[in-house]
């Protein structure tokens, strides 16, 4: 394939003209490129708990002082409390630490970073807060999606076509459904780095504007479409890795400091009880950089880290995500890996035997293939790819009426074309805002309050090859104002998060001594908004949010707790200022 595209750009060499647009293109506009933040990322994201340690890592200068840092949704925010802030000169990087609050809604969050001296960054999905970190879980592994078109940019048809775009597309909705802990792409991204800047072809940035479409967390690395540049072609030698530096990391390894030698991107995560480590995997086309980087991957310098990465893990289940051994470096057993999973060759190699070495096929391809990973009992288990069609077709949901929030009653019907059960699977129902609603078919997992209309999460048990039937309702089985209740209970608040002002409703069964406090997240009380015997029925107090001196208080995290003689319950309340 190099080669007869040398031999067509030889013909036409003297009529191409660099960085003249073509008649033809697109007007992209330029993506995200990275500036301040450079960890967590789209690309790189961190999946936390609440009452953890945020590492967040920013390139500034040294003397930069006021840092913050937020998560978001929207309009919806979160400050961070920032425990440290450090600047080290070897590595030419700061490293802040933040403080992991608790969330209204457990998903991803774009992160903001901002300092002195007109700071202001922001990366999209870049931190997955959850609830726990489990001990049984499953990921999907895509690679070779070529976006956005197999077609060159010399070809005809080339600026108009988007196959690959539209493929990956398919697989995406699945994963919206399926909902596996993460998705770890394994190179060959695009189809020809160097179409960035030339020719205002901006295919790095259409791709990573696809990849903000994932509704899981996406962890990428490098492939040798991505990195190698072609030899004989009109953008300069080292395009290819320079444009991957500019939108997903970094421009440090250009030069890189005393501190971070390395001059290849992997890194390293844990999730559950298992060690991820990512390597970029490169085929050095147009020779540049050739005394750093040879002719194909690895270097000495990543086999380096990549012992260093593994030996320093005290998990005892590791995986090597990879695009290919091109050099045939990689010993399984020896490194004390138990599985490495790669692509590039478009085709599937499995393996049954532990430790697993298994190449996946391309997620380009006509069938739109993905692996997902199962890590239950301790183990590891790969099951073969899956398709999700020549069309999306194999697997479906539809919502009657519209998903569009109007509707007090709403039924998703998901249809499973795949012999495989998704027991992690989730549907998102947007709802009128309600003090409650009831599910049938699954589990009301979270309500999602933050924006309009508000949106139910439901964990589903998806069977293979079947339909499943998921509905959603307003709950309307709340008694009637002044009317006795079956029960002593909290209703909660509504809306929550708020800003200023909530209403918080509970109900009693007979009459009985009350008392209302708010709590902040340090267990002081704040706030006392009843105390007396009231009768039995629904009542409704409205919360300022202001202190017991009237004063306004800050955003974040306050507990609402109601006794009623002998009953006590807590509910959680968001304030957004």
């Amino acid at each position: 394939m190099k080669h007869a595209r040398l031999l067509i750009l030889a013909a036409m060499a003297a009529t191409v003209l660099l960085g003249a647009p073509s008649a033809h293109a697109q007007p992209w506009a330029v993506g995200d490129t990275l500036t301040v933040i450079q960890k967590p990322l789209l690309n790189i994201p961190s999946i936390v708990l609440p009452g953890t340690t945020l590492d967040i890592s920013c390139e500034a200068a040294p003397a930069t002082t006021g840092w913050t840092a937020s998560l978001e949704r929207g309009a919806f925010s979160i400050p961070l409390v920032i425990q440290s802030a450090q600047y080290d000169a070897t590595t030419t990087w700061w490293t802040l630490k933040a403080l992991v609050p608790d969330v209204p809604v457990y998903d991803l969050y774009d992160l903001r970073v901002t300092a002195n001296g007109g700071i202001n960054d922001v990366t999209r999905h870049a931190v997955k807060v959850q609830l726990s970190d489990p001990d049984d879980f499953y990921f999907v592994q895509i690679t070779d999606t070529h976006l956005p078109t197999y077609l060159y940019y010399y070809e005809a048809g080339a600026d108009t076509d988007s196959t690959t775009t539209v493929g990956l597309r398919y697989i995406i909705n699945d994963m919206s459904i399926i909902n596996p802990a993460f998705v770890a792409l394994t190179g060959d991204l695009m189809n020809d780095g160097e179409m960035e800047d030339y020719l205002g072809k901006h295919h790095y940035s259409r791709a990573q504007q696809e990849l903000r479409e994932f509704q899981v967390p996406l962890y990428l690395i490098a492939g040798n479409h991505d990195l190698g540049g072609w030899d004989s072609t009109p953008p300069p030698d080292g395009t290819s890795r320079r444009t991957w530096w500019k939108f997903f990391g970094w421009k440090r390894l250009g030069n890189p400091p005393a501190g971070a030698p390395l001059r290849t991107q992997n890194y390293s995560f844990d999730y559950g009880p298992v060690h991820f480590a990512a390597m970029e995997a490169y085929d050095n086309y147009d020779g540049w950089r050739s005394e750093y980087y040879g002719t194909t991957s690895y270097t000495a310098q990543q086999m380096t880290w990549l012992q260093q990465d593994l030996a320093a893990s005290h998990r005892t289940t590791k995986v090597l995500l990879h695009h290919y051994d091109f050099a045939s470096q990689i010993n399984l057993s020896t490194l004390g890996l138990n599985m490495a999973l790669g692509g590039h060759i478009h085709s599937n190699r499995e393996d049954a035997t532990p430790p697993y070495d298994i190449l996946t096929a391309n997620a380009s391809g006509t069938s739109h293939p993905f692996r997902l990973v199962r890590f239950a009992d301790g183990r590891l288990d790969p099951r073969p790819t899956l398709s999700a069609g020549t069309t999306g077709q194999s697997l479906t949901v539809g919502y009657a009426p519209a998903n569009d929030g109007t509707h007090s009653q709403v039924t998703a019907t998901i249809t499973n074309g795949y012999a495989e059960r998704f027991e992690n699977g989730r549907v998102k129902v947007a709802m009128p805002s309600a003090a409650g609603y009831v599910v049938t078919g699954g589990v009301l997992d979270q309500v999602d309050a933050t924006a309009s209309p508000t949106i139910c999460y439901v964990n589903v048990n998806i069977a293979p090859s079947a339909v499943t039937v998921v509905t959603v309702a307003v709950d309307l089985t709340s008694p009637v104002e002044g009317t006795p209740a079956a029960s002593t209970r909290l209703l909660g608040a509504r809306p929550n998060p708020f800003n200023p002002r909530t209403e918080i409703a509970f109900e009693l069964d007979k009459p009985a001594p009350c008392r209302l406090v708010i709590f902040d997240v340090q267990g002081r009380r704040v706030a006392d908004l009843v105390d007396g015997e009231l009768a039995a029925g629904t009542h409704r107090v409205m919360w300022q949010a202001t202190d017991a001196q009237g004063g306004a208080l800050p955003s974040g995290v306050y507990f609402a707790n109601l006794r009623a003689g002998e009953y006590s319950e807590t509910r959680k309340l968001v304030l957004v200022r």
